[in-house]
C-alpha cells in the first residue's frame, strides 16, 4: 500500500533538506577557511583601503616640498581601456597602495579635465605615470599599463627622497614639472583642424592665425579658418583629445593620434596612431566606438 503525504509534511520535510544543505556548505567553508559573504564583517561603514589621491596639483606639490616626499603623478583618461586597467588593478594593489601611502604624495590627473597638465608634462600615450621629485625634476617617466608588481619595483628606489635627487634625470625629462622644456610646440603638430574637417585636407597652419584652447595653441590656414573654430571649438577638436582609439582598445597605451592619418566620420576627427590602425577603425568603426 503507498501511503500519501500531506503537503504541510512534504513542506516540513524540504524546509529540513534546506537547512541541512546550508549547514553542510558552512562547515565546508570553515574548514577552507572561507568565510560566506553574507557573513563578512567589514566593520559597519569603513571602507577598503585606497590610495588618498590629492585634490588638486598645487595642493600636491606644496605636500611635497613640506614633508620632503616624491610626487606619484598618473595620467589617464575615462575612455582609455589600458587607464582603466590601472586604476582597478594596479592603484588597488595593497602593495602599490602601502607604498604610496608612506612614501610618495598621490595625484591622478584626467586629461580631459586638465589638459593643460598633459600638455606641460608632454604626455604623448595614456596611461602616463610619472614619479616627480619635491623640487619638481621628473625623475621616472613610464608609459602604458603597469602591473602592480612593475609599479612597486619602479617605485622602490625613488621612495627615498634623498636617494631620488641624487639619481640622474633622463635628459629628455622636462627640466622642471611647472616649466616644461615643451611648453611652445603647436597642437595636433600645427595642423589646421578646419581644414581637415570642412575640406579634407590635412594642411599646417600659420603660427599668424593661431588660438589657444584647452591649453594648446592651434594653427589655422587662414583668420576664416581660426574664425570658424572660436565659434565652435569642439566640433572641430578631435575625439578623445587626439589620441588613438584603436590602440586604447586593443589593450596598448592610447598614443598619440596623427592628424596626417586623421579621419571625419560622423561630423568629427578622429586621429590614429598608424595607418594600420586608421584602416581597422574605417573597417569596423562602431567597435572602437564603444571605447569612449
Amino acid at each position: 500500500m503507498i501511503e500519501r503525504t500531506d503537503g504541510s509534511a512534504q513542506e516540513v520535510g524540504m524546509r529540513k533538506l534546506r537547512l541541512m544543505n546550508a549547514l553542510t556548505s558552512s562547515l565546508v567553508a570553515i574548514a577552507l577557511g572561507v568565510i560566506p559573504s553574507e557573513a563578512q564583517d567589514y566593520g559597519g561603514s569603513e571602507k577598503a583601503p585606497s590610495i588618498e589621491w590629492r585634490p588638486s596639483y598645487r595642493r600636491a606639490v606644496d605636500e611635497a616640498a613640506r614633508d620632503g616626499k616624491p610626487l606619484l603623478v598618473s595620467v589617464t583618461a575615462t575612455w582609455c581601456g589600458p587607464c582603466r586597467q590601472l586604476k582597478q588593478l594596479t592603484f588597488t594593489d595593497s602593495r602599490v597602495i602601502d607604498m604610496v601611502q608612506s612614501s610618495f604624495v598621490p595625484y591622478l590627473i584626467d586629461a580631459d579635465e586638465h589638459p593643460e597638465l598633459v600638455t606641460g608634462f608632454g604626455v604623448e600615450a595614456f596611461p602616463t605615470t610619472m614619479v616627480i621629485a619635491p623640487d619638481l625634476t621628473i625623475l621616472k617617466r613610464m608609459s602604458g599599463f603597469q602591473s602592480a608588481g612593475d609599479l612597486v619595483a619602479n617605485m622602490a628606489p625613488l621612495a627615498n627622497p634623498s636617494t631620488s635627487i641624487r639619481m640622474q634625470k633622463d635628459s629628455s625629462e622636462p627640466a622642471s614639472a611647472l616649466q616644461p622644456a615643451n611648453a611652445i610646440t603647436f597642437g595636433f603638430d600645427g595642423y589646421c583642424l578646419v581644414s581637415i574637417l570642412e575640406e579634407s585636407r590635412v594642411r599646417r597652419g600659420s603660427e599668424e592665425f593661431s588660438a589657444v584652447h584647452r591649453g594648446q595653441t592651434i594653427c589655422f590656414q587662414s583668420e576664416e579658418h581660426r574664425q570658424k573654430f572660436l565659434a565652435n571649438p569642439e566640433k572641430y577638436w578631435p575625439v578623445a583629445n587626439g589620441q588613438c582609439l584603436v590602440s586604447s582598445r586593443e589593450g596598448a597605451s592610447a598614443g598619440k593620434g596623427d592628424p596626417r592619418l586623421a579621419v571625419t566620420w560622423k561630423g568629427r576627427i578622429w586621429l590614429f596612431s598608424d595607418r594600420e590602425r586608421q584602416q581597422r577603425f574605417i573597417q569596423t568603426p562602431f567597435y572602437y566606438v564603444n571605447e569612449l
